[in-house]
């Protein structure tokens, strides 16, 4: 990471649209749970944890060179990608301990506490968000390969979890409000910089982490298919609020990760079928097909043409795809499929 992408990041929350108008709604949420008495409590309570959770989207998002997505209806449900609110658990930890150390030892010891967690915090988001497990985030091993893996770059990241320890102490002259919202810009940009330290293929697939402990096939399988649904209603969530690309984005995310994308690939097209709208799996099925036609499945490619121009007459490959499509048509003996494949609109 340069100095460069690092100013970058430092304006991030407001040279995105979509993030500082999600960064705006959210501050006055925030206020508004805190200005309606009991009303406020419930408020909060569905509020907080969807921020929190915007955060950790922010830095995968980054981490990927992209924008983070809008936050959507499925930010506010507590079913599903529960990891994306594990940092919750150490910072309230460590916001305790901090507290118990300055009221036993004084203000200093309470300020170093803060600042050495401060410095591996960045690390423990980086971890989840490429293992998506919270108890990898918390490994030491874990942690301390990474940050070897970064280098002299990661230190951009605790620079910037300094910041948001010492602002309160710094700024204190300015009105609550004002302070209120500089600090949690600052912890957006936190989990971009995050983000960003972990950028490229490099870091993001590579990082040597610690195996994961062996389970039976069968938790394995339960697991895939509980996260496989996840995904896919994820996705639905994005289509739902029109934004088509972002929900096929978020499952070709996905099945890159896939441990068994063969199955996987099917398995979407089919579910996705299911929605009110076919038009997304009919997305997917261009892409599968590409896949299929590559790994010299010309049956299946063929079958899955068929399947989808009885959705929809007008279903085509996409153009880099189409001769390849043709010529499996022809070797599956159906002159009608690949004649119509090789119509012009």
């Amino acid at each position: 990471m340069t100095p460069r992408e690092f100013l970058e990041e430092l304006t991030y929350p407001v040279s995105s649209r979509s993030t500082l108008i999600a960064l705006i709604t959210f501050v006055l949420l925030i206020s508004l749970a805190a200005a309606a008495g009991m009303l406020g409590i419930w408020l909060g309570v569905i509020t907080i944890p969807a921020f929190l959770r915007y955060l950790t989207m922010i830095t995968e998002a980054r981490a990927q060179g992209r924008d983070a997505s809008p936050p959507g209806i499925e930010y506010f449900s507590f079913v599903g990608n529960l990891w994306t609110l594990f940092p919750v658990i150490p910072v309230f930890l460590v916001a305790n301990l901090v507290s118990a150390t300055g009221n036993a030892a004084g203000a200093v010891a309470a300020t170093l506490l803060a600042a050495g967690f401060a410095m591996v915090f960045p690390a423990l988001v980086a971890v989840l968000v490429i293992t998506h497990s919270p108890l990898q985030s918390i490994d030491p091993r874990a942690l301390y390969r990474f940050i070897r893996r970064c280098g002299k770059s990661y230190w951009y990241a605790p620079a910037t979890a300094m910041l948001i320890v010492l602002l309160p102490t710094m700024l204190s002259f300015l009105p609550d409000m004002v302070l209120k919202l500089i600090e949690v810009y600052f912890v957006v940009v936190l989990f971009a910089v995050t983000g960003a330290v972990t950028r490229g293929s490099t870091l993001f697939t590579e990082v040597e982490l610690p195996e994961a402990a062996e389970v039976d096939e069968e938790k394995l399988r339960r697991g895939l298919a509980r996260k496989r649904a996840q995904v896919a209603d994820h996705a639905y969530g994005f289509v739902s609020r029109g934004n088509l690309d972002g929900g096929l984005e978020h499952i070709y995310r996905w099945l890159a990760r896939d441990p068994e994308p063969d199955a996987a690939w099917p398995w979407y097209f089919e579910q996705m079928l299911r929605w009110e709208d076919p038009y997304p799996g009919l997305r997917l099925a261009q892409q599968y097909l590409g896949r299929l036609l590559e790994a010299g499945d010309q049956v299946g490619a063929v079958k899955l043409m068929l399947r989808c121009r009885l959705i929809d007459a007008t279903f085509r490959p996409l153009s880099a795809d189409r001769p390849q499509a043709i010529a499996a048509a022809e070797a599956c003996s159906n002159p009608e499929l690949a004649a119509a494949l090789s119509r012009k609109r």
